[in-house]
């Protein structure tokens, strides 16, 4: 928000409602009114907790030495709160944080706005937050071996969203595989070996790697672990085949995906992404209806129309490239839809983005928090459907950037 937003709406902006999911999921809308708050600036904080609450002590103003080697401050504000209201507050303050840090540069441990550094010159994506030290070290792992090919590469970030759950600690690093100058295959194959990437996926993917063109590592957190992914792209072998005439198909298999536990590489999946080519909008709405039943997932079938509907006034058909996705050996069905031709920010989806988390039960400040660190960044693709456990999702893949 800039300076100028911040001051309109501590003048005028003193009643704000946003959508909400209150207990039993019925809907409503909370009042913000903040016409009796008090901008404050403190000097110091101090922090106490007793068994049932945590005090936040505020001031500023100094007040008489009560000694020769005594520090004076007048404290003036106690805010009170249970653990549960501390919590949250810890986790937004961090998500205010690390976008700070993004923007403007590092702050010094203890340090003033003196000390803040000014930010890099470079675009460097931050590494996701992790629930433990041991994914944080996977992620990082991960970053590492692609930037030790030295090239550019695409960054994109996406975040899920499935019944009472928003994962957003996912992302794919992106190249074309001919950018690496000397042996393209070995290093690929290298960082693999790296990733611990299972013997029963190694073989099939060495045998694809030379007919693909673009290589993407990827990475997510789920519920329980975190998953390596490994995609390999065909679209050049696919458009020598359709000017050739030598496959009349209107469907080809543009990806497939190598994925495994980091924790447990003997868990892992085949991933077959099919691209039916020029379907129009009309077709891509039936193929969808056909994933998510009308009856049984009414909502995110209408959220998914609802953001086709947005992109198809932006861009041709041909422009929309619609994938199915599937596995063998368990019940995943889904779709993944490519629009990022129709240069759509984030926030002229803001009402479906919404709609999506109050269907599935997030709450809405964890779904703001996210919304406003990426509200700006260009949607990319929308995938869902039926997950590997059986239970309906939606994903919103946004913002590649160089890397």
């Amino acid at each position: 928000m800039s300076e100028e937003d911040l001051k309109n709406n501590h003048h005028s902006d003193t009643v704000k409602t946003t959508p909400a999911t209150m207990p039993g999921g019925r809907k409503a809308r909370i009042r913000w009114d903040s016409s009796n708050v008090r901008s404050h600036y403190p000097k110091v904080l101090n922090v106490s907790t007793a068994q049932e609450e945590i005090t936040l002590t505020f001031g500023g103003d100094r007040t008489r030495k009560a000694a020769q080697d005594e520090e004076g401050y007048q404290l003036s504000d106690r805010i009170v709160m249970s653990p549960f209201t501390a919590k949250r507050l810890v986790t937004r303050l961090n998500d205010v944080i690390r976008t700070y840090e993004a923007k403007f540069g590092p702050l010094e441990k203890g340090g003033s706005p003196s000390t803040v550094k000014s930010p890099p010159p470079a675009i460097q994506p931050e590494l996701p937050d992790h629930s433990s030290e041991i994914l944080s070290e996977k992620a990082g792992l991960l970053f590492q071996l692609v930037k030790n090919l030295n090239l550019e590469v695409g960054y994109e970030r996406s975040f899920k969203v499935s019944e009472k759950t928003l994962l957003e600690n996912r992302f794919l690093l992106g190249f074309n595989k001919s950018s690496i100058k000397q042996n393209p295959h070995e290093r690929i194959l290298e960082i693999c070996e790296s990733m611990e990437m299972p013997d029963a996926l190694m073989e099939d993917f060495s045998e694809k790697l030379p007919e693909a063109n673009y290589v993407h590592f990827g990475f997510e957190e789920n519920e329980r672990t975190c998953i390596y992914k490994v995609y390999l792209e065909f679209y050049d072998k696919i458009q020598e085949e359709i000017k050739s005439q030598a496959n009349e198909s209107e469907h080809f298999l543009l990806h497939l995906g190598f994925k495994w536990d980091v924790s447990d590489n003997t868990r892992h999946a085949l991933t077959k992404y099919t691209w039916y080519r020029s379907l129009a909008v009309e077709d891509i709405l039936l193929r969808l209806a056909d994933i998510l039943d009308p009856e049984k997932y009414r909502k995110p079938l209408e959220i998914a129309e609802g953001v086709l509907s947005i992109a198809s006034d932006r861009i041709p058909h041909h422009d929309i490239l619609y994938l199915e996705v599937s596995e063998e050996n368990n019940p995943r069905r889904s779709f993944d839809i490519n629009m990022y031709r129709a240069a759509l920010e984030l926030r002229e989806l803001h009402p479906l983005l919404s709609e999506m988390c109050q269907h599935y039960l997030i709450f809405s400040e964890t779904f703001n928090t996210l919304y406003d660190q990426v509200k700006t960044k260009i949607f990319g693709h929308l995938s869902g459907g039926i997950d590997r456990e059986g239970k309906d999702f939606l994903t919103v893949y946004y913002g590649v950037e160089g890397y």
